[in-house]
């Protein structure tokens, strides 16, 4: 018979899941096992290390997509672009790809959307990163802050990477 393990508080309150729920639940299926992943998921820490090969590494981080109207279409984005590069910095190399999942609210206008992607569009090229891939809709339910998630990928000299372990 399987344990029952209530919602740790943490988990109840919003934010990341615990630790205890992130071993019991995530650790243990991870998908296939890969041995150019030198760095995995772990509780608590948003970035990933894969080696390329030939003394390079890709760090991969996601996080949600944040956009707050209340700050302005630019401003708002300017922070959604530069939260999900800040951790994936963490990794000692330089943010360089970006892929984005917008779950834009229904109410969000074609020109507030072409306000704030512009925005994104020039926060990217401030930061060097390029967007090379995403997904793009509106659905029923979604609102802001939270329009979807992003995943940053950054290139690097295998000897240049850290992470929080070391």
């Amino acid at each position: 018979m399987r344990q029952a393990h209530s919602i740790d508080e943490g988990d109840r309150t919003g934010g990341k899941v615990s630790a205890d729920t992130f071993t019991r639940v995530i650790a243990p299926h991870l998908g296939s096992r890969r041995p150019e992943v030198l760095v995995g998921p772990q509780a608590g820490i948003d970035s990933g290390i894969v080696d390329l090969g030939g003394g390079r590494v890709m760090a991969v981080t996601t996080d949600p997509f944040f956009v707050d109207p209340a700050l302005g279409w630019e401003r708002a984005a300017w922070f959604a672009v530069h939260i999900v590069a800040s951790d994936a910095a963490t990794s000692g190399l330089r943010p360089a790809y970006l892929s984005v999942d917008l779950n834009l609210p229904l109410r969000m206008t074609d020109e507030e959307f072409g306000e704030m992607w512009r925005a994104v569009s020039v926060a990217c090229n401030e930061l060097g990163m390029a967007v090379v891939t995403g997904h793009t809709a509106r659905y029923h339910g979604c609102d802001y802050p939270m329009l979807g998630g992003a995943t940053v990928l950054c290139v690097g000299d295998a000897d240049a990477y850290v992470v929080p372990s070391m």
